[in-house]
């Protein structure tokens, strides 16, 4: 019988201790636990495969970019038992080809599954997403006082460091000519948002900066006008299909749609703020105009202080 090398063995105990983790997390959650569920994965484009959210909180829209050498996996789900699943399906999907992964944002429903991907996964982040690590983890201890379900899910979950870092743009080869761009946004919705673009499918992958739900401006690093640039980047991309962090899969419609809300909240915002009013008065008078269709007064409040503080 053949002896295994010590690294082989080590790596054999890891996955299986990593898997009793795993069940042991299982059997602690509620029907009701944001995960993601890779027996729904489904082809949007020829090279492009979707794990769909299904429209649940704390789960994200994951994605991935399959080439005839590697994969490109977007988004992790949300710790490591989430990030198994869908290591587990891109090496289903993409067999024998080498793993890349990247996250939309630093939230750790994006990127806090990345510690559970196997051995020589590359995972590429923007140097403003690196940068972002502290509000991550914030973010994560916040989510996991949300419910017993998002604490399991986070238990032990780790901030993973780049193995790949770049500024403004990043472009991945993975074979038989598919080819994913990789955009650094700036701050919009976090400080460190990423966008991929697949040119041969049309697929733009759009993060949280164009979605069906309204946006959340999250950081006090962002305007109005830079996410309005945002999105004038994307449309000139002229996708196909827009695939969101969350939330149903659509087109370019979404970027119109953010368009058209960011421009109404910065428009009456400064008509209330030229008139004198007071920001609390101004966001109740442009929330009263806008939330019949606009419903989410917390994410209409958040935008328009936002546009005031411009």
């Amino acid at each position: 019988m053949k002896r295994l090398s010590s690294g082989v063995g080590l790596a054999i105990t890891a996955m299986a201790c990593a898997a009793a983790a795993v069940s042991s997390i299982a059997l602690a959650l509620t029907a009701s636990a944001p995960l993601v569920h890779v027996e729904q994965v489904h082809p949007v484009s020829e090279h492009v495969q979707v794990i769909p959210d299904n429209s649940v909180g704390g789960v994200p829209n994951v994605g991935f970019i399959i080439g005839s050498k590697a994969v490109l996996v977007v988004d992790t789900g949300l710790g490591p038992m989430n990030g198994a699943a869908v290591a587990a399906t891109a090496q289903r999907l993409a067999p024998r080809r080498a793993i890349w992964l990247v996250a939309t944002h630093a939230h750790p429903e994006h990127d806090m599954g990345a510690q559970a991907f196997p051995p020589g996964t590359r995972f590429i982040r923007s140097r403003e997403q690196s940068a972002d690590a502290d509000n991550d983890r914030k973010v994560a201890q916040m989510f996991a006082q949300r419910s017993s379900d998002m604490a399991e899910l986070l238990e032990g979950a780790q901030f993973r460091a780049a193995d790949v870092s770049f500024d403004k743009s990043y472009e991945l080869d993975l074979g038989g000519g598919v080819r994913a761009a990789l955009f650094a946004m700036g701050s919009n919705h976090t400080d460190g948002d990423t966008i991929i673009w697949i040119p041969g499918d049309r697929v733009l992958f759009s993060g949280d900066l164009a979605m069906k739900a309204q946006p959340v401006l999250g950081t006090n690093k962002s305007s109005i006008a830079h996410w309005q640039a945002s999105l004038d980047r994307m449309a000139a991309l002229h996708p196909k299909i827009v695939v969101p962090s969350h939330g149903p899969i659509g087109d370019a419609a979404f970027i119109g749609g953010y368009r058209a809300y960011l421009r109404e909240v910065a428009d009456r915002t400064a008509s209330a703020k030229t008139a004198g009013k007071s920001l609390d008065v101004t966001i109740n008078e442009v929330s009263e105009a806008m939330a019949p269709r606009y419903p989410d007064r917390g994410r209409l409040a958040g935008a328009v202080r936002i546009a005031y503080g411009s």
